[in-house]
């Protein structure tokens, strides 16, 4: 089983600052295939919202890890 997470970095006052995240959803997949799926999805709609913001980012990483049914 798997489950969505994200990496967040921003240059924040000069240094570039990393900060983990959840899915807020947190939802389990069954197989590794539809994870991959909705992290391409949630990558491409975070990327598209900071363009459409102006929104400056280092890096940006969506994906997924393993998890069990109490994750």
């Amino acid at each position: 089983m798997y489950k969505l997470f994200m990496i967040l970095c921003v240059l924040v006052e000069g240094e570039v600052k990393c900060t983990g995240y959840d899915d807020s959803t947190a939802k389990i997949y069954e197989d590794l295939a539809n994870c991959e799926r909705d992290a391409a999805m949630r990558f491409y709609g975070i990327t598209d919202i900071f363009s459409v913001y102006g929104q400056d980012y280092e890096k940006i990483v969506v994906g997924c890890e393993e998890a069990d049914k109490n994750s």
